[in-house]
C-alpha cells in the first residue's frame, strides 16, 4: 500500500508523543510505502489534486533522526491508496482549501479523514447537534450576549475560539472578576471573531477524557488532569495523562454521534468528554493514542491500519 501524510514540517512532529508519527511506523511496520507533504505542496492541475510528495523512511528509536527523506515526486493523490490529512490546527482558509482538494481524490482512494468531514464537521461547533449531550452553550461575538449568557448561567462560565486548539484562548470566567469584560474584548476582537461558551462543568478537575473512536467507535481513552492552577487539561499546557474506562454514558455518546461522522465520512475522530458532558469532536488531526498505549500497553495504531486496509481494500475493488 501506498500512504500519503499531509503533516507540518517533519521536524516539528513529536516521535515519542504524536499520533501521526505512530501511524506512520505502523505502516512502514507493515511494508507500506510511505511519503510525506507539506500544505503547500497540494495542487490541482486538470481538475485532480496533486502533491510535491516526498518518500519517507522511518528509522527506529527515539532518539537521533527518525525519518530519513528522498527526492520529492510530483504525484496525483489519488494513485495514493491512503490520504492521511494530519496537519494540526489552526483550521485557516488553506486548510479549508485544501479539505476541498480532497474531495477530488474520493471515493477511488481513501482520506482520513474526508474532505467532506473536514469542511463540515467543524468542532468546537459539531457538538451543537446534540446539544442533550453537550453543557449549555451560546456561539456569538457580541460582548453583551456573552455577558448576559454568563449572568443566565449564574456568574461562571468557559469560554474558547472556534479555531483553537491546545487549550490556546480558553479563558473560566467568573462575574465577579473585574476582568471579564476586558478577557471577552480580547477574546472576540472588540466583537468581530467568534466564541463558543459554555456552561462550566466542575468535573473538569477530575480530567478532561479523551476518547478515540474508529468509524464512530469507541477503542480507547485517557483522562488529561490539568494541573492544580490551571482550568485547562490539554496535554499541550502540562495536563497529566491518567488511565481511563470507558463508560456506559461514554458509549451513549459516542453511539449517538456514529450515525453522523460516518456520514461525513469521518474515520478517525476524538470527544473530549467532561463529566457526562460532550464538549468537543475533534477531526482534523486527533491525537492521544501514545499515551492510551502507555497507560493500557496497547497499540491502537495497529487497530487503525487493520481498518484502512480493509476500507481501502474494499475501495479500490482489493
Amino acid at each position: 500500500m501506498n500512504h500519503l501524510f499531509i503533516v507540518d514540517p517533519l521536524p516539528s512532529l513529536n516521535v515519542t508523543a504524536d499520533t501521526t508519527v505512530a501511524f506512520m511506523r505502523e505502516a512502514a511496520r507493515r511494508g507500506h510505502d510511505v511519503a510525506t507533504v507539506e500544505v503547500e505542496g497540494i495542487l490541482a492541475r486538470e481538475g485532480r489534486a496533486v502533491a510535491h510528495s516526498v518518500p519517507t523512511r522511518l528509522l527506529s528509536g527515539e532518539d537521533g533522526p527518525w525519518y530519513a527523506t528522498d527526492a520529492p515526486v510530483t504525484r496525483p493523490l489519488d494513485e495514493f491508496d491512503v490520504v492521511w490529512m494530519r496537519k494540526d490546527p489552526p483550521y485557516d482558509l488553506a486548510y479549508f482549501y485544501v479539505a476541498h482538494l480532497l474531495s477530488l481524490v474520493e471515493p477511488h482512494t481513501l482520506v482520513v479523514n474526508s474532505g467532506r468531514g473536514l469542511r463540515e464537521v467543524t468542532e468546537k461547533l459539531f457538538v451543537s447537534h446534540f446539544p442533550d449531550l453537550t453543557p449549555e452553550a451560546l456561539v456569538s461575538r457580541s460582548i453583551d450576549d456573552l455577558l448576559g449568557f454568563l449572568d443566565h448561567l449564574g456568574g461562571e462560565m468557559i469560554v474558547k475560539p472556534l479555531d483553537g486548539c491546545g487549550g490556546e484562548g480558553v479563558f473560566h470566567l467568573s462575574s465577579g472578576d473585574r476582568n471579564v469584560r476586558a478577557l471577552l474584548e480580547m477574546a472576540t476582537g472588540h466583537g468581530t471573531v467568534f466564541q463558543i461558551a459554555q456552561r462550566y462543568v466542575p468535573e473538569i478537575r477530575a480530567g478532561d477524557k479523551r476518547i478515540i473512536l474508529l468509524e464512530g467507535e469507541p477503542i480507547g481513552a485517557v483522562l488529561r488532569v490539568p494541573e492544580a492552577w490551571e482550568t485547562r487539561a490539554n496535554f499541550h499546557v502540562g495536563g497529566s495523562a491518567v488511565r481511563a474506562e470507558i463508560t456506559d454514558r461514554d458509549r451513549e455518546i459516542c453511539d449517538r454521534l456514529r450515525p453522523s461522522l460516518l456520514e461525513h465520512g469521518i474515520f478517525f475522530a476524538g470527544i473530549d468528554v467532561i463529566g457526562d458532558w460532550l464538549t468537543e469532536v475533534n477531526v482534523t488531526s486527533p491525537t492521544g493514542i501514545r499515551e492510551i498505549n502507555a497507560l493500557d500497553g496497547v497499540r491502537l495504531e495497529e487497530q487503525v491500519l487493520d481498518r484502512v486496509e480493509k476500507r481501502s481494500g474494499e475501495r479500490r475493488g482489493g
